[in-house]
């Protein structure tokens, strides 16, 4: 039986080159399609290094010299506005609903700042740096986002490393270079910032920090701030501050009606935000687009299964002659429908070859052109390789089974009378 389907193949190899044409560039198609929505859709499932729940976002603002309420203090205005700022974050600490506080520029996840820097590693030649989005804060922000630490490390401990003035970087290989394959090797080590002549340590290890969840791994630096040093210091435009459990609602009551604890002299508070709603805006857009895509993605596949239906259905129907014959002939339609389907495998199973090799090229050109890494991206490639084959399996069962249990059901002797 095998050994004829395999023969009537061969004879028929002119239309059926064909069809493992067109077999091979729908297989390559979703190949891609599938790829791409897997590799678009999998950050959003990583393990986050941060935790958000119980987290608000302040933004720290001074009134401009036409404000009425504006206090003209002469040459000591910047440095005056910047202790008001501190006091602010006093009475921030202060009150009886916050765990822990911290100024930040940029820290806070779900912003979508570009703010980047690269730290050349010493000692080790011009070849080995990092890149990667820069986050500014006070010590405090490891306790705020309960930073997650890739050595084990406690909150305790990455407060303290920020304490130090040492730097905090995020595991992110795409943002790594000159061989250097596992950032823990440079911990303790000392990088240069490109804007400064001044050295740091690289104090540890930790996840990503994310500016929207669909994003893929990238660089992260913790550069922090000493509340004392006040050219750092006015970079911070934000409080991030962690509320006790359960007591988000009081402490949003307190802050709306305690102005002393809104307002000192020309410095303020404003915009009050828990950061879940800070994420579901940023999420807004990205997840509207995702959905859009993946409707999109949905939409050609049911394109792609018409035509393949058609193509088998007019093939089939160009054999209801023969299986007309084959069941006078005593086969059942178990027998017909093996045949059949084993057909659209086989031809499957030699699309795939070309496919194969198409897909290799066009992923060869994504990482190694594009600079991705490729061993965490090989497995993603297999499994869409996989969930591809699949499907093509699944679109070439469904297209043969509706045009051939309609064809069974003409009777021989008009279908071989048609014939």
């Amino acid at each position: 039986m095998k050994r004829n389907l395999l023969t009537q193949i061969k004879n028929e190899w002119r239309d059926n080159l064909w069809l493992v044409i067109e077999l091979a560039i729908v297989a390559v198609a979703i190949w891609v399609l599938s790829f791409t929505l897997y590799d678009t859709l999998r950050p959003k499932f990583d393990d986050k290094g941060y935790d958000i729940d119980n987290v608000y976002k302040i933004t720290l603002k001074s009134l401009g010299k036409d404000s009425p309420e504006y206090v003209d203090m002469g040459d000591r205005t910047e440095t005056a506005n910047l202790d008001d700022g501190k006091n602010l974050m006093a009475r921030i600490r202060k009150s009886p609903y916050v765990e822990i506080a911290a100024f930040s520029s940029n820290a806070l996840p779900y912003q979508f700042s570009y703010a980047g820097n690269q730290l050349d590693v010493q000692d080790k030649g011009d070849s080995v740096f990092y890149m990667g989005n820069l986050r500014m804060a006070s010590p405090e922000i490891a306790g705020v986002l309960r930073i997650r630490s890739t050595q084990n490390l406690s909150l305790k401990d990455l407060e303290e490393i920020l304490r130090r003035g040492d730097l905090l970087v995020s595991t992110a290989p795409d943002y790594s270079y000159g061989g250097v394959k596992d950032l823990k090797d440079l911990v303790g080590g000392r990088v240069m910032p490109y804007d400064t002549l001044h050295t740091r340590r690289i104090g540890g290890v930790i996840k990503s920090i994310k500016r929207n969840e669909y994003e893929q791994k990238t660089g992260t630096i913790i550069f922090p701030i000493d509340e004392s040093d006040y050219r750092r210091l006015a970079y911070c435009s934000e409080i991030a501050v962690r509320v006790k459990p359960g007591t988000g609602k009081k402490f949003e009551e307190e802050f709306y009606s305690d102005k002393s604890m809104r307002q000192l002299r020309n410095r303020y508070l404003t915009d009050l935000s828990r950061m879940e709603d800070v994420r579901a805006a940023n999420q807004h857009y990205s997840d509207s687009m995702v959905r859009l895509w993946s409707a999109g993605i949905v939409f050609l596949l049911v394109i792609i299964f018409l035509g393949l239906l058609g193509t088998f259905w007019f093939r089939i129907r160009q054999r209801s002659g023969e299986i007309a014959l084959r069941k006078t002939c005593g086969a059942t339609s178990a027998d017909i429908f093996r045949r059949i389907i084993g057909e659209g495998m086989i031809l499957l199973s030699i699309a795939l070859i070309p496919a194969l090799t198409a897909g290799a090229a066009i992923y060869r050109f994504i990482i190694i052109e594009k600079g991705f890494p490729f061993d965490e991206y090989k497995y993603v490639i297999a499994l869409s390789f996989l969930i591809m084959a699949v499907i093509m399996a699944a679109m070439i069962v469904a297209g043969t089974v509706f045009p051939a249990r309609k064809a069974m059901k003409t009777e021989p002797a008009i279908a071989l009378k048609e014939e």
